[in-house]
């Protein structure tokens, strides 16, 4: 509901205090409530930012909008969002290629990040259907 009530180009700030849920304490709570689940490791909050940046830009999608992020903290036990949202639905589409899967090994900590698709540059001559496609 928020990102409908901003205006194209107005910004949103979203306050989560969610934190024992975002940094993996409960990973199906997590699932439903953000669309992701974060790894116990050394960078939580930095995974906690990003799970509710990808609900908040999976939100404004859905309804043809784009959110850009502008600023993003991680204080204490709160994390806090400034993102701009536009009208946008061409650019809503992409919304795959900036949305990836993080996949971590359990002993050395090394991960790997795997993206969900991927988008064709700018100024390269494709057809509108050919832009996006499916990572490789």
């Amino acid at each position: 509901a928020a990102v409908q009530a901003v205006a194209d180009g107005g910004m949103l700030c979203i306050t989560s205090t969610d934190m024992p849920i975002l940094n993996g304490n409960n990973p199906e709570t997590c699932f439903a409530r953000y669309g992701g689940t974060s790894l116990k490791s050394g960078y939580v909050h930095e995974m906690a930012l990003r799970l509710v940046l990808h609900a908040v830009a999976s939100s404004a999608a859905k309804y043809g909008r784009e959110a850009r992020p502008v600023l993003s903290c991680s204080i204490d036990f709160y994390i806090r969002l400034f993102v701009r949202i536009f009208d946008s639905p061409a650019r809503a589409k992409y919304q795959a290629s900036k949305t990836a899967v993080v996949h971590q090994c359990v002993q050395c900590e090394s991960f790997f990040v795997q993206p969900m698709g991927e988008a064709a540059p700018p100024g390269e001559d494709v057809k509108e259907s050919q832009r996006f496609r499916t990572a490789r």
